[in-house]
């Protein structure tokens, strides 16, 4: 999330990409405007909610978690 907050350089582009991924316009205006650093905002609720796991999983990118939960269970 972190990383598409970066791309998202602007405030009008974040707005704007908070909008078209449903977040509602009050919303995105206010976390668009956040002064708070990028990986600060990457674990909030809006952002969660814009860019959940099935999000990044359409782009082909695969989780850790699968492996994280098998490695861990060996423990």
């Amino acid at each position: 999330m972190q990383l598409r907050w970066k791309e998202w350089k602007l405030y009008s582009a974040r707005k704007r990409n908070l909008e078209a991924l449903g977040i509602p316009t009050h919303t995105a205006r206010e976390w668009a405007a956040s002064s708070k650093g990028c990986w600060r905002l990457a674990a909030s609720p809006p952002l969660g909610r814009a860019l959940p796991n099935a999000y990044w999983a359409d782009l082909g990118l695969r989780s850790f978690h699968p492996s994280y939960t098998r490695l861990r269970s060996t423990w």
